[in-house]
């Protein structure tokens, strides 16, 4: 977590050293998504374990990745989190569930995954409509949140996180999970 504050910092500072009224806008909406999310992950209990240190890192560059590049204040920042985050539980669920279609599937004596394929690719079809669903939804949150021109670079930002992701485990060398 140090090294996300260091880098946060970094970036902090640059904004404030640029002096503009929209880079200390910014700032403070850097500022309050970083609050959020250490007070939200913060929990004791959890441990020191590199996992939850790894997704603590990542929650905070998230957000610091889409504060910039929507370029949120800290009132948009301050509304559009929980209903960014509520989202990407809902969805969670919703991927966990395509998860354990194939990995609780029944096995042989074997100890061969049996599957049903034409059930299997039905359930995970509804799973997709659900998911689409709540885009649906959420979009109409987003929209009393955001301006049209920032809804759009929040779905453009959105890609580009899944890429930058991609991009830091594949640097990171992780193998992929057996499933």
């Amino acid at each position: 977590m140090k090294r996300v504050v260091d880098k946060l910092e970094v970036y902090c500072m640059s904004l404030i050293s640029s002096g503009s009224w929209i880079n200390l806008k910014r700032f403070s909406a850097v500022l309050l998504v970083l609050f959020l999310a250490m007070n939200c992950y913060a929990d004791p209990s959890n441990g020191n374990n590199e996992r939850q240190k790894r997704w603590e890192e990542m929650v905070a560059k998230r957000a610091a990745f889409f504060t910039e590049r929507i370029g949120l204040t800290a009132e948009e920042a301050q509304a559009f989190w929980p209903v960014y985050n509520q989202l990407q539980a809902e969805k969670g669920k919703l991927n966990k569930k395509m998860h354990d279609l194939h990995h609780n599937a029944k096995k042989n004596a074997k100890g061969e995954r049996m599957l049903d394929y034409g059930k299997l690719t039905d359930e995970m079809i509804r799973i997709k409509v659900q998911e689409a669903n709540l885009d649906k939804i959420y979009h109409q949150k987003f929209k009393r949140i955001l301006t049209p021109e920032k809804l759009f670079r929040f779905y453009i930002a959105d890609r580009e996180w899944g890429v930058e992701l991609l991009k830091q485990i594949q640097k990171r060398g992780d193998p992929p999970k057996d499933h």
